[in-house]
């Protein structure tokens, strides 16, 4: 962040986040966050209209990666918890050879994972995660399609660190496994959002007419996002 100036300050669910400003020649305009920091790289010639555009459009990565940042486990500190759709679910480990984890009542039973070892709990986690969605994307995505003009062309969970789903010029979604652990609300908005982009490549006012007629909701659930998304990245 060598040159790097405060240019201005994000406001954050909790307060608020600096952003650095460094000119220099290059041809898009971007975006770092190291130690809870914002920079926003850029070339002298791209207006201040333009820098604050970029900044609305990625409020939701960036709110999200602060947040993460913040709220990052210290090396060494037990996992104790996993969301399943807002729900937090206690995490035990049981006996077995075989890595496996399910729900039962409020709790998730975790085998084949030995006591202190973190990285192996954290990727069978992960495993779990990516089958919920797998099995809950599709219905959730189906049911709002109903509902629009173009169809998407097809579903793939995506492991971005950068977004929570994206529209192809094809019709391909993707949404972030990760969003297994928010409420049901808030994986319907992201499926609407992305649906939305079948009619409007863009974030026009006619875009988001489309989202709310998808998703009445969304304007809680993309708060619960930006006051809450950074929490869904405790697994890699």
């Amino acid at each position: 962040m060598k040159n790097a100036s405060v240019w201005h300050r994000l406001p954050l669910p909790d307060g608020e986040v600096p952003v650095l400003l460094t000119r220099r020649a290059r041809q898009s305009i971007g975006i770092k966050i190291r130690d809870g920091v914002v920079e926003l790289i850029a070339a002298p010639g791209v207006s201040q209209q333009r820098l604050h555009q970029v900044l609305q459009q990625r409020y939701d990565w960036i709110v999200g990666h602060v947040l993460r940042q913040r709220s990052h486990l210290e090396a060494g500190e037990e996992l104790s918890r996993l969301a399943l759709l807002g729900e937090p679910l206690a995490l035990r480990l049981i006996g077995g050879a075989r890595k496996t984890v399910r729900r039962e009542g409020g709790e998730l039973l975790v085998a084949g994972v030995a006591d202190g070892d973190a990285a192996a709990l954290k990727a069978a986690l992960a495993t779990f995660l990516k089958r919920e969605a797998a099995m809950l994307f599709p219905g959730r995505l189906s049911l709002l399609a109903a509902h629009c003009r173009r169809k998407p062309s097809g579903l793939q969970l995506s492991s971005a660190r950068t977004r929570w789903g994206s529209c192809s010029a094809d019709g391909r979604i993707r949404l972030n496994w990760r969003l297994a652990q928010a409420p049901l609300a808030v994986v319907d908005y992201v499926a609407a959002h992305e649906l939305a982009h079948l009619e409007h490549m863009n974030h026009s006012p006619a875009f988001w007419a489309e989202t709310e007629r998808l998703c009445p909701g969304w304007r809680d659930a993309r708060r619960w996002l930006r006051q809450h998304g950074g929490g869904l990245f405790v697994l890699d």
